[in-house]
């Protein structure tokens, strides 16, 4: 989902300022053996755009077979392209992540370590079903004795129940200290462009009618990927979000769906103390893997990084006063 061109407008229409850049990394004799899509972007502000120039990319580039050797080419590929095309960070992200965090620190990135939570759907029902802890399954029992009901919203109903559920729980997030979420700026709803190239649905679970808790889910080349949700307390109350996500999950493994990624957590989160360990503690009990990996960053050009970082804080410091 991460290299496809559908991707790539959600991002552009989400941002506004970025510029997709599609790379293909071709082999010795000629054939494709790598793919990847990439974002540049630069400040607005005048003073700041010849020294802020960023690359990056959502996740690592596919190669094929993963191989290593491949992966490593590809990174130094775009790290030469990125600085040849004036940038002062190359950022590599790890959604949907299938390994290659060792070519980033090889190549001297700064990781940032995270976690992802991953079904394999080429199993039983009856075998998710065992493999969900304990407490999860009275979870899912609970959420049905009490009449919750699951489904797909559609279009801009979707959208609206989505947003507003963000924004309820984007609150809940930011007093225990994480981040704000649910809010983009542009005129169009970026989820639009994924609806409209039928690789994304937005699920619903309901409560007496009413909306409780939505998740968005992407679902490209047989991975399904959990990529936004909200919800009200009474979905915390009666377990709406984990059976949402049960039936979604069943949902896609019937339509032959291979994989299902339920998204990620900082590797933080294990700290109990962490805003985020809930998070990581309710994916990990789906009983799929975890996968330990990382994203990276590397500053291409140091002194237009740290006179960067003085003017944005002088710009800041004015704005204060």
């Amino acid at each position: 989902m991460f290299h496809s061109s559908a991707w790539a407008h959600f991002v552009v229409t989400e941002r506004g300022n970025a510029i997709p850049q599609f790379f293909t990394l071709y082999g010795d004799s000629g054939a494709i053996v790598g793919v990847a899509l990439g974002f540049r972007a630069q400040s607005g502000r005048s003073i700041l755009r010849p020294i802020s120039g960023r690359l990056w990319l959502d996740a690592l580039p596919a190669v094929r077979g993963g191989d290593p050797g491949t992966l490593r080419a590809f990174v130094r590929h775009l790290e030469e392209y990125a600085s040849a095309a004036g940038a002062v960070e190359l950022g590599v992200g790890s959604f949907a992540y299938r390994g290659g965090s060792e070519a980033l620190e090889e190549r001297g990135f700064h990781l940032r370590r995270r976690f992802e939570f991953e079904l394999a759907l080429d199993v039983s029902e009856e075998n998710l079903w065992g493999a969900l802890k304990g407490p999860r399954r009275n979870k899912i029992k609970k959420s049905l004795r009490l009449g919750v009901t699951i489904t797909d919203l559609p279009g801009d109903e979707g959208i609206a129940e989505l947003r507003r559920l963000q924004l309820v729980s984007g609150e809940r997030i930011a007093r225990r200290g994480g981040p704000r979420i649910g809010t983009h700026s542009s005129s169009i709803d970026p989820i639009t462009v994924l609806l409209e190239s039928d690789v994304a649905r937005v699920i619903g679970a309901k409560v007496d009618g009413r909306c409780v808790s939505a998740g968005l889910f992407t679902c490209f080349n047989g991975l399904v990927y959990y990529t936004l949700s909200g919800h009200e307390q009474r979905a915390l109350e009666t377990q709406a979000p984990t059976l949402l996500l049960w039936e979604t999950i069943k949902s896609y493994r019937r339509e032959g769906a291979r994989r299902f990624n339920l998204g990620g957590s900082s590797a933080e989160a294990v700290d109990p103390r962490s805003p985020e360990h809930g998070v990581y503690e309710y994916k990990r009990a789906f009983g799929g893997m975890t996968l330990e990996c990382a994203s990276g960053t590397k500053t291409l050009r140091r002194t237009a990084k740290r006179l960067l970082r003085l003017l944005e804080g002088a710009a800041g410091l004015v704005s204060t006063h």
